[in-house]
C-alpha cells in the first residue's frame, strides 16, 4: 500500500509527527510519500505585513507539485491512503476533485475549509478555501475517511472540523487537549494516525512482530531497519517472541525441537502452551524433535513434550541430527505462517543458546522449506510416547 502524507501551511515533510509515521510505515514494507510543497517563510510574512504578496503558497502552486511529484507515483493498481494535516485536507479535496484518484482511505487532522481567525494563515490559504465542493463525487472518490479534531485547538475551532467531517460522512475523532496536533504541542509521535493507517494494512505475522518489538525494543527496532527482513534477538527474547507468534498464528506452522537446548525449554511452560493453543486453533501445526543423541529420546521429559503435543493434535516426527546435519544447517528452527523463519542459534561446543534470528527474506525462506522437505522425509512419524522407545 501507497501513503502519501501531506503537511500544511509554513510546513515541511519534516516537522510534526511525519517522519516518526513515515519510519514506521516503511519498517511494515511500506511505500511513503511525503512532497515538500511550496510555502512562505513565517517571519518574513510578519515583518511585512497582511497587505504584501505571497510568492510561493497558492493551490496552483500545489497542485503543480502534485501533479509532478506525486501523481506519477501513485497512478497503479495499489491502494492509496491521503493523510493530511490543517490545510492539506481541504487541498485533498481539490486534488481529489481534480485528477480523480480513488482512495482506499483518507484521515484528516485539524480539517478546515473556510476563513480563519489569523491574518497570516488566511493570507496564504485564501486560494485553497472551498465550501461548495460536489462532496457526493468526492465520497466515492474517498469511502473511507476520518477526522480527528481537538478541544483547544488554537487556530481551527473543532466546529469548522466537523463541518468538514460531515460533509465527507467522515468518523470524528475528538483527541482532547492536543492544540493544533503538531510539534508545539510535543506530537511528535501520533499513535492514533498510526493506528488508523494500520487499520488499511494486511499486516503479514512479521510485519505485526516487528510492530510489537518496536515497543519492546528500541534499539532492536533500529537494526531491523538495517538489515531489512533480517531481526536478531537475544536468547531471553525468544520466548516472547515464540508466545508472540503462537498467538497470532492464523495458517500453519512448522518448527523443529533440538534435544541439545533440552535444558531451554519446558514442556509444561506457557511458551508450550501456547504453542499447543495455537494447534488446536489452526489444526496445522507441525514439530519434528531433533534428537542430538538417541538417548535423548529415553528423556521423561521428551516423553511428558511429545504426551501434551500428541493431546493438542500437533503432527509429530523424529529424527537424528546425524542424518540430516549434512544437509540442515540449522538443527533449531520454525517456519509461521509462511510469514518468516525463527533460528535458534546454538553454540556447538557448550550447546547454549547463543541468539536467535528472524528471517523475512523470500529466498531465505525457500532455503528453509527445503530442509524443512528433507527433514520430513527423512524422519518418522510420532504417533504415541510408545514410538519413542522404537
Amino acid at each position: 500500500m501507497k501513503f502519501v502524507l501531506f503537511h500544511g501551511s509554513f510546513g515541511n515533510p519534516n516537522e510534526n509527527w511525519f517522519p516518526d509515521l513515515r519510519e514506521d510505515l516503511e519498517a511494515l514494507g511500506q511505500t511513503v510519500i511525503v512532497p515538500q510543497f511550496p510555502v512562505e517563510d513565517w517571519d518574513e510574512l510578519v515583518k511585512n505585513g497582511p497587505e504584501a504578496p505571497v510568492h510561493h503558497q497558492s493551490l496552483q502552486s500545489w497542485l503543480d507539485v502534485f501533479e509532478k511529484e506525486v501523481l506519477p507515483l501513485i497512478e497503479t493498481k495499489e491502494k492509496v491512503v491521503f493523510v493530511g494535516h490543517s490545510l492539506a485536507p481541504v487541498f485533498i479535496l481539490h486534488v481529489v476533485s481534480k485528477f480523480k484518484i480513488t482512495l482506499d482511505c483518507a484521515i484528516f487532522v485539524s480539517p478546515f475549509m473556510d476563513t480563519l481567525d489569523r491574518w497570516e494563515f488566511n493570507k496564504v490559504n485564501q486560494t485553497f478555501y472551498k465550501t461548495d465542493f460536489d462532496f457526493d463525487e468526492i465520497k466515492k472518490y474517498i469511502p473511507v475517511s476520518y477526522v480527528l479534531y481537538s478541544d483547544n485547538d488554537p487556530y481551527v475551532p473543532k466546529n469548522y472540523s466537523l463541518i468538514f467531517a460531515k460533509a465527507l460522512e467522515s468518523s470524528s475523532i475528538l483527541v482532547r487537549a492536543a492544540g493544533h496536533m503538531n510539534s508545539s504541542v510535543n506530537l511528535n509521535e501520533f499513535p492514533l494516525v498510526r493506528d488508523l493507517c494500520y487499520s488499511r494494512l494486511d499486516l503479514s505475522l512479521y510485519q505485526k512482530f516487528l510492530d510489537h518489538y518496536k515497543k519492546q525494543s528500541a534499539q532492536g527496532y533500529i537494526i531491523t531497519k538495517k538489515n531489512s527482513g533480517v531481526l536478531k534477538i537475544k536468547p531471553e527474547e525468544v520466548i516472547d517472541e515464540g508466545i508472540f507468534h503462537f498467538r497470532h498464528l492464523t495458517k500453519h506452522g512448522f518448527c523443529t525441537l533440538f534435544t541439545g537446548i533440552q535444558k531451554f525449554w519446558d514442556p509444561e511452560s506457557s511458551y508450550m502452551q501456547y504453542g499447543r493453543e495455537a494447534a488446536r486453533r489452526t489444526k496445522a501445526f507441525t514439530r519434528v524433535i531433533v534428537a542430538a543423541d538417541i538417548s535423548d529420546l529415553h528423556s521423561p521429559v521428551l516423553k511428558k513434550q511429545v504426551e501434551l503435543d500428541l493431546e493438542a493434535g500437533i503432527d509429530l516426527y523424529t529424527v537424528l541430527w546425524d542424518d540430516i546435519k549434512d544437509v540442515v544447517k540449522e538443527p533449531d528452527f520454525g517456519m509461521w505462517d509462511s510469514s518468516y523463519v525463527c533460528v535458534v542459534r546454538v553454540d556447538p561446543k557448550t550447546n547454549n543458546v547463543t541468539e536467535a534470528e528472524l528471517n523475512s527474506r523470500t529466498e531465505d525462506m525457500k532455503q528453509y522449506e527445503t530442509w524443512q522437505e528433507y527433514i520430513l522425509h527423512t524422519a518418522q512419524k510420532i504417533h504415541s510416547v510408545k514410538d519413542l522407545g522404537k
